[in-house]
């Protein structure tokens, strides 16, 4: 046992070393002989923000796009902002890579931490080339799952709050609340944490100034309500279907509160909890219509844990469909697939088509598949 033990500590540094190593790694390839976009948007907002400049104008002598997230995400963004540039970024890559491999530690039993953390990286790796939060995020939406098994109410509020001042999705995550006892004050820290968030960019401008920066935002966004990324939103628009997004999105979250009312009696089952979080982690890139390859690390972080809390021995047909949405979603947007295989392959059917069938199938199994344990409360 003390060897095992042993050598899972030593899986432990070394992969730590690697993400680490990983990091310095694309931070000079990126931040030395390239330009990390995203992370210049997000450093120049910073600025911007402290010169009471409007945050939603392209600014082609600081970066090549917009910034499309929140004033607060601005102001959060300053201890990366203040650093030198590559050392700013360096952080923020460390952090990102750091926040997942703690956040999957944190989650799982010891025996599938090196596992869930490999199959991980190589998502974790992809959007960290581009700078993205996306690894953060997911760590951000992990951590409050923990939060919440775990009766850290606080806790669990900081991090949805965090997540949705970064990307909007992790609101969802307020769903690994609703099935315990104290739901309710749960809800309302979570909103008390998200309304102080959303002020924060107070203590460096005016109220009027901030409320000017999210009116400029709101009709960012609005102009770009009408595009998708890759998420289903993309897969109904090629089928001819032209609905707005958030039909399909508002349909997608009644059927994510349905699934949980559907179970919550069998909340006491940690598989089924385990199961639920990889689905709502899938569903936070298969229907936020402007999702992007870079969002991958968050629905296979989802994948993973899905996986890993199936029955074991693990059916064929699980096996199976992880390893060909694995193969899809994440090796072929690297460089170990040769670019004569990725043109064959469209980009919905290595992206959002394989994403849309994973969740399906994980909503099937939610809904469909017979759980043998007793409900909570139920004599033994």
């Amino acid at each position: 046992m003390k060897t095992k033990l042993t050598k899972l500590i030593l899986d432990q540094r070394l992969l730590l070393l690697i993400y680490i190593t990983a990091a310095l790694i694309v931070t000079i390839q990126r931040g030395v002989f390239a330009f990390p976009n995203d992370f210049a948007i997000f450093r120049a907002s910073f600025w911007n923000l402290l010169a009471n400049k409007d945050l939603y104008v392209l600014r082609l002598d600081q970066a090549r796009d917009y910034f499309k997230y929140s004033p607060s995400f601005a102001l959060l963004f300053a201890p990366f902002a203040v650093l030198p540039f590559v050392a700013g970024l360096f952080s923020w890559n460390v952090v990102n890579v750091l926040a997942i491999f703690f956040a999957l530690r944190l989650l799982l039993p010891r025996e599938q931490w090196a596992v869930a953390q490999a199959l991980v990286s190589v998502p974790t790796l992809r959007s960290m080339q581009s700078s993205q939060s996306n690894a953060l995020v997911a760590a951000l939406i992990i951590v409050a799952f923990v939060a919440y098994e775990r009766g850290w109410l606080w806790r669990g509020a900081v991090a949805i709050a965090i997540g949705t001042v970064t990307k909007i999705f992790p609101l969802a995550a307020l769903s690994f609340a609703l099935p315990r006892r104290d739901r309710v004050r749960a809800i309302l820290i979570t909103v008390l944490t998200s309304a102080i968030l959303v002020a924060l960019p107070l203590v460096v401008i005016s109220p009027s100034a901030l409320a000017a920066q999210y009116r400029s935002w709101s009709a960012l966004e609005g102009g770009e309500a009408a595009l998708v990324g890759s998420s289903a939103m993309e897969l109904f628009r090629d089928a001819g279907i032209t609905w707005p997004a958030w039909p399909v999105q508002l349909i997608a979250c009644a059927i994510l509160l349905g699934v949980l009312i559907l179970r919550m009696r069998y909340w006491n089952d940690r598989k089924l909890r385990l199961q639920f979080l990889g689905f709502v982690m899938v569903f936070c890139v298969v229907f936020n219509h402007r999702a992007e390859r870079q969002s991958a690390v968050i629905a296979l972080s989802g994948m993973v844990i899905w996986y890993l809390a199936s029955p074991s021995p693990r059916a064929a047909w699980r096996t199976a469909l992880f390893a060909i949405v694995y193969f899809l979603v994440a090796l072929t947007g690297s460089e170990l697939v040769p670019d004569a295989v990725k043109h064959i392959l469209a980009s919905p059917t290595r992206f959002s088509i394989p994403l849309t069938i994973l969740w399906l199938v994980m909503l099937g199994e939610l809904v469909l598949v017979r759980n043998d344990r007793r409900p909570i409360g139920e004599a033994g």
